[in-house]
């Protein structure tokens, strides 16, 4: 039996001339390849990434999120995620108009006390702003999204609730995140809708 001499370099290594043109230099092609590569993620991120329509939407399925009443959730440890949850949300400065609340306060440690203080009211509930229209200045850096604002609630003594309000928000992109700087909530259409 014959033995084959080990090999002593790889077989991808480059071939003398003498091997023939057939050869390949992958020391050649490596920075073609590179090229290639990073211009299919430079597309793949024009493409597949995210408009900054879909981030603010996002933004607003997340505050649909956090202020959702979910009965079983400790009033204090509420307030405590609403102050972090909002602290990425919400301007520092919002300015804040319901009708409910009267003229009075903004600003987020306001908005705060007062989505906490809905599960006072309501054993569950849910908005729905998946209604709103966004409209992005040309440089992409507010929008403003208005149309009506679903809500779907049990009341604390078990009885549903369902209201439908125009709302308009108004974000700005804050250090690279979209925050909600306005809010503006009309006044009942025809008082809450027991369903």
């Amino acid at each position: 039996m014959s033995k084959r001499a080990p090999r002593t370099s790889p077989p991808f290594a480059r071939r003398s001339a003498a091997a023939g043109s057939g050869s390949v230099d992958l020391r050649r092609w490596l920075p073609l390849v590179a090229v290639a590569f990073g211009a299919l993620l430079v597309l793949g991120a024009v493409f597949f990434g995210k408009t900054e329509e879909e981030r603010v939407r996002q933004r607003l399925h997340q505050l649909e999120d956090a202020v959702a009443v979910d009965g079983s959730e400790n009033p204090l440890l509420r307030a405590a995620r609403l102050r972090k949850d909002f602290a990425d949300l919400v301007a520092q400065n919002v300015a804040v108009a319901i009708p409910e609340l009267g003229a009075g306060e903004g600003g987020r440690a306001h908005l705060v006390e007062v989505a906490a203080g809905a599960a006072n009211e309501w054993r569950t509930a849910r908005v729905d702003l998946g209604a709103l229209t966004i409209r992005l200045d040309e440089a992409k850096e507010h929008a403003v999204c208005v149309g009506d604002a679903k809500l779907t609630a049990t009341r604390a003594g078990g009885e549903p609730e369902r209201d439908v309000r125009t709302v308009s928000l108004r974000l700005d992109k804050l250090d690279g995140q979209w925050r909600v700087v306005d809010v503006s909530v009309s006044a009942s259409r025809e008082g809450p809708q027991g369903r």
